[in-house]
């Protein structure tokens, strides 16, 4: 049978430090099976940037892709949403912690920097695109062209 030190040296919390390794090996494993996802498919074909940052669902409307971005904590103007040749649409968003840079963190579970998902869609329409950011939540429509047939249809004479 155990002893009440025994069983309390068990169910202990763990210290700070040993978080931060867990964290440090979190991040190579991300690095790690970044490649991979880079070659996974996705609605939009393919996705880019770390092992997914932050989420986002990506819903193929009949006229257009809406995507909902959870960017809980950033301030609309630390979010940017561009588009690039190839029909590379990029969502980014920054976060800065110079309020702390002082600050001797007993526990640090917030991430700060860079932020990017990256994907790549056809035949968009660029100039239509709109966005609205509520309650840690950014809304992106993107508009598809409309088809135009390829195809001319000759008539017998």
């Amino acid at each position: 049978m155990l002893t009440d030190l025994e069983v309390a040296a068990m169910i202990r919390p763990l210290p700070f430090n040993l978080k931060e390794n867990a964290e440090k090996g979190q991040e190579m494993l991300g690095k790690v099976l970044e490649a991979i996802v880079d070659h996974s498919f996705n609605p939009l074909d393919k996705v880019g940037g770390m092992i997914f940052p932050f989420r986002v669902d990506v819903i193929d409307c009949e006229n257009r892709y809406e995507l909902f971005a959870e960017l809980p904590g950033f301030s609309k103007a630390a979010i940017q949403v561009t588009v690039h040749e190839g029909g590379r649409l990029k969502i980014r968003a920054e976060r800065d912690d110079t309020d702390f840079a002082d600050a001797k963190f007993l526990c640090r579970e917030r991430k700060k920097g860079v932020f990017e998902r990256v994907f790549f869609v056809d035949d968009i329409e660029e100039n239509g695109i709109t966005l609205s950011y509520e309650n840690g939540i950014l809304h992106v429509i993107v508009p598809k062209l409309e088809e135009t047939s390829s195809c001319r249809v000759f008539t017998v004479q």
